[in-house]
């Protein structure tokens, strides 16, 4: 099984802290997003604590596959992106703040010189 995931929750750059066991008891919900093992766009809404995210990270970056449930509790899941109703139901219901995906860098609008081939 070869389900891809991603989540904004964490990044590589951010900054190791150290946390007390209550902090990582707090329960928190983040938005994954990936492919599942058929190449369909999937996400799910993971409510999970810190102490799971910690793992899920551990796990994300060693680019191993898991279950989302092994986690932490599904609140919802489907194929595709989360309809707008879904969005403002987690905004309210869970205090989520919605981060735009990051746009691709577009390419250069500079001409690279090409040299002069033999009679050109």
């Amino acid at each position: 099984m070869n389900t891809t995931w991603k989540t904004s929750a964490f990044s590589k750059n951010s900054t190791p802290v150290e946390i007390d066991e209550a902090l990582l008891a707090e329960k928190v919900v983040i938005l994954l997003q990936g492919k599942n093992v058929y190449g369909d766009q999937i996400y799910t809404y993971l409510q999970l604590t810190l102490k799971s995210l910690q793992q899920l990270r551990d796990k994300m970056r060693q680019q191993a596959d898991f279950m989302p449930a092994e986690y932490g509790t599904v609140l919802a899941a489907g194929k595709g992106e989360p309809s707008v109703e879904l969005r403002s139901e987690m905004a309210v219901t869970h205090n989520m703040i919605d981060v735009p995906k990051p746009k691709a860098a577009p390419a250069p609008s500079y001409a690279v010189p090409q040299p002069k081939l033999w009679d050109d």
